[in-house]
């Protein structure tokens, strides 16, 4: 009985690491050059993307090995995968003031909080499900994460920023539950994947949360520098633009009802453009009533 239980935890432990080695080849392969001259954006993020199916055969294939541990283990997985090729739409934001980097913050302070709300729930589910087969206790391992689904609006932001912070917060969460599902699947009894989960998804929520809070308080973000696509941090307000680009941006900025950056645009239009420009930069600066305290 022990040699079998043995053997059937060393197959689970070779699937398990398989996939894992599958997924970081996929993560942390070389990014292509796709830069964009003229949006910053990658061209994959400027075009919608293609619909490829080949594209897809890696993660088919790292799904089908994760099937065999476990069928929930392998929809998880291709949902994330699937969230994590998601790209913002034509036309994103690529500035970075620090309006879009308290909005990404916050991503990782929920990260870091979360488990206040996630922990309990997750203990609940595995004694609700301990004694159930292993696609049972993965599942009661990954049904926690209904409480991130708050996450998937900063998937719809304008921001580039924002929205591949969101996806990095996402892919960190996979991570986490990921770990804890493993933890669960890996003896009949509790106590035998305890240190894996303390260990492993403890360590994760810690550096996890510091290295993404840290990225956006310098204005930089390692998904956005993986995909090739270029970070226009701003700094005072604006940034290094031609005049009548200023102008352009404080348009949009008024069009989406941020009113400091529309008028950090619009007062650098004024200052730097000639007099057409500064006309039309004074209407704007009129439009948010601005005029008299400039």
């Amino acid at each position: 009985m022990n040699s079998v239980l043995l053997s059937s935890m060393l197959c689970i432990a070779i699937i398990v690491v398989a996939a894992l080695i599958g997924l970081v080849v996929i993560l942390f392969r070389p990014a292509r050059d796709k830069s964009n001259t003229t949006t910053g954006l990658s061209s994959a993020t400027a075009k919608p993307a293609r619909k490829d199916w080949k594209s897809w055969l890696p993660y088919f294939g790292i799904a089908l090995i994760l099937a065999i541990w476990t069928i929930w283990g392998a929809v998880f997985f291709l949902v994330v995968v699937w969230l994590m090729r998601q790209n913002p739409g034509v036309g994103s934001d690529l500035a970075v003031s620090e309006n879009e980097k308290k909005t990404a913050r916050r991503v990782y302070t929920w990260l870091f909080w979360s488990p206040l709300l996630t922990v309990p729930v997750f203990i609940i589910a595995l004694i609700s499900n301990y004694d159930s087969s292993v696609n049972g206790r993965v599942l009661a391992a990954l049904i926690p994460l209904i409480l991130h689904t708050p996450l998937l609006f900063g998937l719809t932001s304008k921001s580039a920023f924002i929205y591949r912070h969101t996806q990095q917060g996402i892919l960190l969460i996979a991570l986490r539950a990921g770990l804890a599902s493993l933890a669960v699947a890996a003896g009949r009894n509790p106590e035998d994947g305890l240190w894996l989960f303390l260990l492993g998804n403890g360590g994760l929520w810690l550096f996890g949360s510091i290295w993404g809070r840290n990225q956006v308080n310098r204005g930089d973000c390692w998904l956005m520098r993986r995909k090739g696509e270029a970070i226009e941090v701003v700094a005072g307000g604006v940034g290094n633009f031609a005049p009548h680009v200023h102008l352009e941006k404080s348009r949009e900025f008024v069009q989406r009802f941020k009113k400091d950056e529309a008028k950090a645009h619009a007062l650098a239009a004024f200052r730097q453009g000639n007099r057409e420009i500064k006309l039309q930069a004074l209407w704007v600066l009129g439009v948010l009533e601005e005029v008299e305290r400039f």
